[in-house]
């Protein structure tokens, strides 16, 4: 964390979380800071700080809920602090000394005035180039590119491996996990994003930084409750660590926290084979005579999913995402184990297929190179999207 964005945090919250703050105490505040402002004009910090408090007091007029629940008065002292917030930033950008929260608030605005993304993201590029680590900037960018807000699906996705591919090496993998901390909610729209990476990202920053229980409280937030990428081996072991030392603001309740550590404690086995089994595929698929077989390997399996498609097909709405296969082939060809994600009709009928063929030792496969062997598959479900119409 940047000790600069912790201050202002202590500057522009009338109370601690999880204190729900009162008309009283949101007026305190922005006469504390108003006082301030008068008593020291040139201060940058005072002008941010204020703004920054406005944006907040906009929320508290217009509240957590979806647009249809808020009051027409709740929109208009919503629009009217933002408004607020925006003219005291504008007239903060006249100072001559500059400060990277300014860019985090004018952000904020950004969002909740619906600004452009195109002009939202020539913001962003002017704050990067102003402090570039500084990835405050990145997390408002990516959460305001969800399609909740003024994003297209799938884009915030984007932006965010653009941005750390951009930044490089750990420094890349430290930002996208950061950024991914605020993305994913376990709320309805959180993005799909590449677990690998997020989990790359936790570990450089520990190796950089040290250990910080704030970010292990993280990790096993996005291991438990990312729905594209649940982890019960990383969440185990972040949960371990952390003990009794959980992170309220993280959890929000002890509750389920405690509910975690059950999960995690009773899918880890299961976890830490399916991880053993990603290394031997990798490993498998590094080698010439490794990827000369996938390819083999493939053109057997998608016709398995294409019979089963086929059959299945009907039941399935929507032909979207990967289906993500772990395969273990025997030494004459047949299946030994299987992973096979996500759930639905045409899976089951896929894994009753794969089992079937360890009882009558058909050959389903190729023999592999050695065995057991496993191989994994990654395939598109929009591939087999026209075969359900036939």
């Amino acid at each position: 964390m940047w000790k600069i964005h912790v201050l202002y945090e202590g500057l522009y919250l009338p109370v601690q979380y999880p204190i729900h703050a009162t008309q009283e105490d949101w007026s305190n505040l922005l006469q504390r800071l108003q006082r301030w402002v008068t008593a020291r004009p040139k201060s940058v910090t005072a002008r941010v700080a204020l703004a920054s408090a406005y944006l907040g007091y906009a929320w508290d007029a217009r509240g957590a809920g979806y647009g249809n629940t808020v009051s027409d008065s709740g929109w208009k002292l919503f629009r009217e602090r933002n408004a607020e917030a925006e003219r005291i930033l504008e007239e903060t950008s006249a100072l001559p000394t500059k400060c990277p929260e300014w860019y985090v608030a004018m952000l904020m605005v950004a969002q909740n005035q619906g600004w452009d993304t195109a002009d939202a993201r020539d913001l962003f590029e002017k704050a990067t180039k102003f402090e570039p680590g500084y990835y405050y900037y990145a997390r408002a960018l990516a959460h305001y590119l969800l399609p909740k807000w003024s994003g297209e699906a799938g884009e915030t996705e984007k932006f965010m491996q653009e941005i750390a591919d951009r930044t490089g090496g750990d420094q890349g993998d430290i930002l996208y996990f950061q950024v991914a901390t605020q993305v994913i909610c376990n709320c309805e729209g959180d993005p799909n994003l590449s677990w690998e990476r997020i989990e790359k990202g936790f570990e450089s920053s520990e190796k950089q930084y040290g250990v910080s229980m704030l970010n292990l409280n993280l990790i096993a937030f996005l291991a438990f409750h990312n729905k594209y990428h649940h982890d019960a081996f990383v969440a185990d072991k972040a949960l371990t660590r952390i003990g009794e030392q959980w992170d309220e603001e993280t959890w929000g309740r002890k509750e389920k926290f405690e509910w975690a550590k059950q999960w995690a404690a009773a899918g880890a086995p299961i976890a830490a084979k399916k991880r053993a089994s990603e290394a031997a595929a990798r490993a498998n698929m590094q080698t010439p005579e490794g990827a000369r077989y996938k390819v083999a390997f493939e053109k057997t399996y998608r016709e398995f999913v294409q019979q089963c498609v086929h059959t299945e097909g009907s039941s399935v709405a929507h032909w979207e995402g990967t289906i993500e296969t772990l395969t273990s082939v025997g030494a004459k060809g047949t299946v030994e184990d299987i992973s096979i994600d996500p759930m639905g009709t045409i899976i089951n009928c896929l894994r009753l297929k794969m089992r079937a063929f360890p009882q009558d030792k058909a050959m389903a496969f190729p023999p592999p190179p050695q065995a057991p062997y496993w191989v994994r598959l990654d395939l598109d479900w929009a591939d087999f999207a026209p075969l359900a119409s036939k």
